[in-house]
C-alpha cells in the first residue's frame, strides 16, 4: 500500500520502540518522515536506512517549546506540507503516593504530559490554516484509563494525555485537524524489556492480556497509520485501546 505517498508525517520518540515502528510503517507506505528523539545516536542509526529526500532527523527535547516549534518549522520547510504527527515520546515513572519524590513526579509529567501538549500545539499552530487533511495521534496507555499501583506519576501523566487528546479533538475539529490517541497494553520494547527479565513477572504480564501475550510495536504502528488516513476521517477526540484485551474486564477470582 502507498496510502502516504506524497505526504509528510512527524514522529517523536522515533529512535526506538513504538516510535521507530511508526517510522518504518509510514515510510514503507510512501510517507516522508520527520524523525525526532532526544537520543541523537538512535536517530543516526535509523536515518541511514532511508532515502535522504524523504527523511528529516534531529534531536529534540519535547519539553522545550522553542525546540518543538523549530523542529516543526524545519520539517515543514523540507517537505513543504505536513499531514500528520505521531507523538510517541515518553518515559516511565514508578512510585506511589507515599514514596514518589517531587522531582520524579515533575520529570514524568514534563516529558509525558507537557511534551505531548507542546508538540501538538506546535504542529497545530503550523498547519491550522492549511486546507489538506491533517491528523494527530498521541500515545496514551492502559494506565491512562485505569489506575495502576506503584506507577502513580506515569498514570497521572497518561490520564492527562487521554484528557488533552479528547479536548484537542473538539478544539481542532473546526480547523479540519483530527486528533486521536492510542492506549496500548504492555508492548515489548526497549522501554519495557526489563519487565520480561523475570519469568514470573513475564507470565503475569501475559496472563493479564486476554490474548495471552504482550504486544509488538508494529501492532501499535499499524493502528497509528490507520488513524492518520482518510479511512478514519470520522474519528476524532477518541482514544483507541490496543491492549490485547487487558482493560476489557476485571479478572475473575
Amino acid at each position: 500500500m502507498n496510502r502516504f505517498e506524497g505526504k509528510a508525517v512527524i514522529v517523536t520518540g522515533a529512535g526506538s520502540g513504538i516510535g521507530a515502528a511508526c517510522v518504518r510503517r509510514l515510510y514503507a507506505e510512501g510517507a516522508s518522515v520527520a524523525l525526532a528523539d532526544v537520543n541523537q545516536d538512535a536517530l543516526a542509526g535509523l536515518s541511514e536506512f532511508y532515502a535522504p529526500d524523504r527523511i528529516h532527523a534531529a534531536a529534540l527535547d519535547v519539553t522545550d517549546a522553542r525546540q518543538a516549534e523549530a523542529f516543526v518549522a524545519a520539517a515543514r520547510r523540507k517537505f513543504g506540507k505536513l499531514h500528520g504527527l505521531v507523538h510517541c515520546a515518553g518515559i516511565k515513572g514508578v512510585g506511589n503516593v507515599l514514596d514518589c519524590e517531587p522531582e520524579s513526579w515533575k520529570q514524568v509529567m514534563s516529558v509525558n504530559l507537557d511534551g505531548t501538549f507542546l508538540m501538538c500545539q506546535a504542529f497545530a499552530r503550523a498547519v491550522r490554516d492549511d486546507t489538506h487533511a491533517r491528523a494527530i495521534v498521541t500515545i496514551s496507555s492502559g494506565a491512562g484509563l485505569m489506575g495502576v499501583p506503584n506507577r502513580l506519576p506515569y498514570v497521572a501523566s497518561k490520564f492527562g494525555v487521554t484528557g488533552i487528546t479528547r479536548t484537542m479533538g473538539a478544539e481542532l475539529g473546526p480547523y479540519g485537524i483530527r486528533v486521536n490517541g492510542i492506549a496500548p497494553g504492555m508492548i515489548n520494547t526497549p522501554f519495557t524489556a526489563y519487565m520480561f527479565d523475570d519469568p514470573e513477572k513475564a507470565r503475569r504480564i501475559r496472563a493479564a492480556h486476554a490474548v495471552g501475550r504482550e504486544g509488538r510495536p508494529e501492532e501499535i504502528a499499524a493502528v497509528a497509520a490507520f488513524l492518520l488516513t482518510d479511512d478514519a476521517s470520522f474519528m476524532t477526540g477518541t482514544v483507541v485501546t490496543v491492549d490485547g484485551g487487558q482493560t476489557a474486564c476485571i479478572p475473575s477470582y
